[in-house]
């Protein structure tokens, strides 16, 4: 019998990446379930256009960069000030730049690091210490088929999105008895900005990012830990995964789905590129809710 779905009505959710393709898509579903949300990421002018877009008081729509694990404490501290408590932490934001691993610029490096990895470590324990109080709550972290599968040309991403599939199940054992669920949302390829020059991945078709957002509502609904979106990447990469090594390796090239990202198509990319590139110059500039520097 299917566990009864979760009410999400009434609920309070954060929101990051919420101006990318699936974190607006999230946020538009949450608030049509009466959820109340409160949408993160860089710019607050992208951010107060997607809010507008969605067009109900119901969004609190406030610029917060990820990587800054204090400016993160007081966005959720705001949040739950003009809100109230967190029930639902949902993890979207990530770069992908893509290039050679001797190539890539140190600082890119530790950037995606703090953005993919850092980011969901630090906000994990901070909603987890709040959720384990009232005895509720639901984390949800955004994988990636690069999560179990590797593949050339985004190297460190691949670290980013093997260590937040480590942390989140490793966690998830300790949340046990707690109140507190945890989930990761697996996508395969997913239609935006980041996928852009992409070729395809043969046997698993690109998403759509509304489909991704269903996938984070299904598992605030009824809770699993692995939500895989389409289920083909689920296949993919649990069956790549229970072979050795040598024998992964051979079926990656035979598919050629090792160097397939080394391959993208780097002129549609230059518009991508360059945004995540220029978080590298100057990732602040807007005011936190506290009315100080909050590096967004």
């Amino acid at each position: 019998m299917a566990k009864q779905a979760k009410q999400l009505s009434g609920k309070v959710a954060v929101v990051t990446g919420a101006t990318g393709a699936v974190g607006s898509s999230l946020a538009r579903k949450l608030v049509q379930r009466g959820v109340k949300v409160a949408m993160a990421d860089l710019s607050q002018e992208k951010l107060d256009e997607v809010a507008a877009s969605i067009g109900t008081p119901d969004v609190l729509p406030m610029a917060l960069d990820v990587s800054d694990r204090v400016a993160y404490t007081r966005y959720l501290d705001e949040v739950e000030r003009r809100l109230g408590p967190v029930d639902f932490l949902c993890n979207v934001a990530a770069i992908m730049p893509i290039s050679a691993f001797d190539e890539e610029r140190d600082e890119m490096s530790q950037r995606i690091l703090d953005v993919n990895l850092g980011a969901i470590i630090f906000s994990t324990k901070d909603a987890a210490r709040r959720m384990k109080q009232r005895g509720s709550g639901h984390i949800v972290n955004v994988a990636s088929g690069a999560s179990w599968l590797a593949g050339g040309g985004v190297a460190t991403y691949c670290a980013s999105k093997f260590g937040l599939l480590g942390y989140s199940e490793a966690v998830k054992m300790e949340l046990r008895g707690s109140g507190v669920e945890i989930s990761v949302v697996v996508p395969a390829v997913i239609k935006s900005d980041m996928s852009k020059g992409l070729k395809d991945v043969r046997g698993v078709r690109a998403v759509d990012p509304s489909e991704v957002a269903d996938g984070i509502i299904r598992v605030l609904e009824r809770p699993k830990f692995a939500e895989f979106v389409p289920p083909a990447i689920g296949v993919m990469s649990l069956g790549f995964s229970a072979v050795p090594y040598k024998l992964r390796h051979m079926l990656t090239r035979l598919s050629r789905t090792d160097l397939l990202l080394l391959q993208a198509d780097q002129s549609k990319r230059v518009e991508y590129e360059s945004r995540v590139a220029s978080q590298l110059e100057s990732p602040s500039g807007e005011t936190d809710p506290a009315g100080e520097k909050a590096h967004v």
